[in-house]
């Protein structure tokens, strides 16, 4: 059966970005998180490119792309989707982002506000704390591992590398980021320990977290001109709920709320949810 998908790679500030493509029209970019790659998308390509033309980058350092020993603040993973863009002559763009991937869209639509025309954020804030604010202890205790991760990423690396698998099915099979611990299925668990298993790439996606804590935090601090495009914001029921409260401080036009029955990975927990909610918020957008 022909895949419904195509496989390219091009070389962007420096690196081979691997990213995925299909159908035509207006086009969609579709942002990845952290332990995935664009195959967390993979429920939601298939029905979007009957629509839109559909771009699905790994993001430095994650999936297939090449990880690069520096340059994951989210600013410059941003410059990184800018620049592969830039190359497929896209000079316009609708944006679905998840995890990770919401902090690389948002300094996509800030830094290029010619090109993001919507953003739909799926269960991220802009980022992890502005520099000088206090971290709030809820909202810490619900991303813990995000400073075990970004502490020190070598350590974190060196440790988790010594069981890929049983690491990552805390994030995927476990009620702490999951609404039903029967989502992923053992193929999808086996490709996303494929690619996070691949050398460099526990702390290349260990420096998306190291970034958050530090560049990324003195980034968000001085991005002080609000978005003006339209922001749809939903955050899972069991994990962040309503995002809304992080994106109006930054974003003129928010409106979004919780996805029930949902934790944290959005796309694969309520893909027709999701799909239902893009052809709506983008159906405006044309080429």
């Amino acid at each position: 059966m022909e895949s419904p998908w195509s496989h390219h790679q091009a070389t962007v500030n420096g690196f081979r970005m691997h990213y995925v493509t299909a159908g035509t029209g207006y086009p969609l970019v579709l942002l990845h998180g952290w332990p995935q790659s664009w195959y967390e998308w993979r429920k939601i390509i298939p029905a979007l490119a009957s629509q839109y033309r559909v771009i699905v980058p790994d993001l430095r350092g994650l999936g297939d792309s090449e990880k690069p020993m520096t340059g994951y603040d989210k600013r410059t993973m941003a410059s990184d989707v800018r620049e592969l863009l830039r190359q497929l002559g896209i000079h316009k763009a609708g944006v679905i982002a998840h995890d990770w991937g919401g902090a690389v869209a948002f300094y996509l639509a800030y830094d290029n506000r010619a090109l993001v025309e919507r953003l739909f954020i799926l269960d991220m804030v802009p980022g992890l704390i502005k520099a000088g604010d206090a971290f709030p202890l809820e909202f810490a205790l619900k991303v813990n591992h995000v400073f075990f991760h970004g502490g020190n990423p070598d350590w974190a690396a060196m440790l988790v590398g010594q069981n890929v698998d049983g690491y990552l099915r805390r994030f995927l099979t476990t009620l702490d980021f999951n609404y039903s611990p029967a989502v992923f299925s053992e193929e999808d668990i086996a490709e996303y320990v494929r690619v996070n298993s691949l050398p460099g790439s526990l702390r290349a996606g260990f420096q998306w977290y190291a970034a958050g804590l530090r560049e990324d935090s003195v980034n968000l601090a001085n991005a002080t001109e609000k978005l003006t495009i339209p922001v749809l914001a939903y955050g899972g029921e069991s994990f962040l709920g309503d995002i809304r409260p992080y994106w109006t401080p930054v974003a003129e036009q928010v409106e979004g709320g919780v996805v029930p029955h949902c934790g944290h990975f959005v796309p694969e927990e309520q893909p027709e949810f999701v799909l239902d909610q893009a052809l709506r918020f983008f159906a405006p957008l044309k080429i």
